[in-house]
């Protein structure tokens, strides 16, 4: 994956192909695209639906129409995500066995995990002047 800066607040992020825009919001940046935390919402909401979806295809259960509303509540000290709320909204009726196979499937997504059990981080700083 490359992110590469390309005007005032802006990045444009490319991995196999593919590219989306980050930026902040006005009055700091235009808002050209999703803010670096949202992108982290998103990557979550979206590995719990890959595993929903999964599981409801394999189950010939209905996945047209799933949906996934995700909010985040802000933390300091220092600054942070400090819960995240995942409404997975299923468009089939299941019964209580199905309903714990989809939570468990839905919490064992690798960004659910990621998330449960922080990797290590390292920052390099390469100054190429």
């Amino acid at each position: 994956m490359k992110v590469t800066w390309t005007d005032g607040y802006q990045f444009e992020v490319e991995s196999r192909g593919h590219k989306i825009v980050v930026d902040q919001p006005v009055p700091v940046g235009e808002d050209k695209g999703m803010m670096p935390v949202e992108l982290l919402s998103a990557s979550l909401a979206t590995c719990v639906g890959v595993f929903v979806v999964d599981y409801l295809r394999r189950n010939e259960l209905k996945a047209e129409g799933l949906t996934i509303d995700i909010t985040s509540t802000g933390a300091r000290n220092p600054s942070r995500v400090g819960a995240f709320q995942v409404q997975v909204n299923v468009p089939a009726t299941l019964n209580e066995r199905q309903r714990i196979s989809v939570e468990r499937l839905a919490k064992s997504c690798t960004v659910h995990h990621t998330l449960e059990h922080p990797p290590e981080m390292q920052i390099d700083i390469v100054e190429r002047g």
